[in-house]
């Protein structure tokens, strides 16, 4: 049986299944080799087995319980490691939050462009019923606003029809408000910051409705400028500019 000096030997096990699923060897559903059998086809010691199975785990690609004869369960390809690996980088200041911004007006521009090509009328009832809960939650405070929010770029996102758009939307969103959260909650202006959220998904939903991508894209580069630029340095700052400009928007100075 091979050694296993080298720590790193259960790789061979996680690699895979990786490569398998990606060739379309292994689908949802599907059952890995019970850990004995792992143990014979990779020439490994259970130790190893269990440490792979452990990783697969962890990235959400199987699940397995002890002791049972069937073998791991191979899992649909799931977002949620995109999205904690996104977050921890971000609690490790990996990303700055020019950065983040930057890519979300290159995410969100892109998803409004794409929903205002591809969206259905059915969408466009769902995102108006979706601006009426925003308007609804003001009063509860900017949690329950902030939820709403949330909803209507994800079904953006969702009528654009890219699932790329839509899950690193989606994070970098997500990364962006675990950042700057509590200085929002602090400020002394909250009403007049979601009526001026209110007022930026009514345009981005009249250029949707009216299948007006180029309008649609410019007002989430504008709108995101406009919030995030003084919460980032010069520097940060003058890409984001550079962005709005690129597609013909104008940079706020107020």
């Amino acid at each position: 049986m091979t050694t296993e000096a080298d720590g790193r030997v259960f790789q061979r096990v996680v690699d895979y299944v990786q490569n398998a699923l990606a060739a379309g060897d292994l689908k949802p559903g599907d059952r890995l080799p019970s850990e004995r059998e792992l143990v014979e086809k990779f020439s490994i010691g259970r130790a190893s087995v269990r440490e792979a199975l452990r990783v697969l785990e962890s990235m959400e690609l199987v699940r397995s319980q002890p002791r049972d004869p069937r073998g791991p369960l191979v899992l649909p390809v799931s977002v949620g490691p995109v999205r904690r690996s996104v977050a921890m980088l971000t609690s490790a200041k990996v990303f700055t939050l020019g950065e983040l911004v930057q890519f979300r007006m290159i995410a969100d521009a892109s998803a409004n462009l794409l929903a205002a090509n591809r969206r259905t009328e059915a969408q466009l009832v769902a995102l108006e019923r979706n601006m009426a809960r925003m308007r609804q939650s003001m009063p509860k405070g900017y949690h329950e606003f902030s939820r709403a929010d949330t909803e209507f770029h994800e079904l953006v996102a969702e009528a654009g029809g890219n699932q790329l758009v839509q899950v690193y939307g989606d994070v970098t969103r997500e990364a962006i408000q675990s950042l700057i959260s509590q200085t929002i909650l602090n400020a002394d202006d909250q009403t007049a910051h979601m009526l001026q959220s209110i007022r930026h998904h009514r345009a981005v939903f009249d250029a949707i409705a009216d299948r007006n991508g180029l309008l649609a894209s410019r007002l989430a580069r504008e709108t995101l400028y406009a919030y995030y630029a003084g919460y980032v340095d010069d520097a940060e700052r003058a890409v984001m500019a550079d962005l709005v400009r690129e597609c013909g928007g104008r940079v706020s100075t107020s």
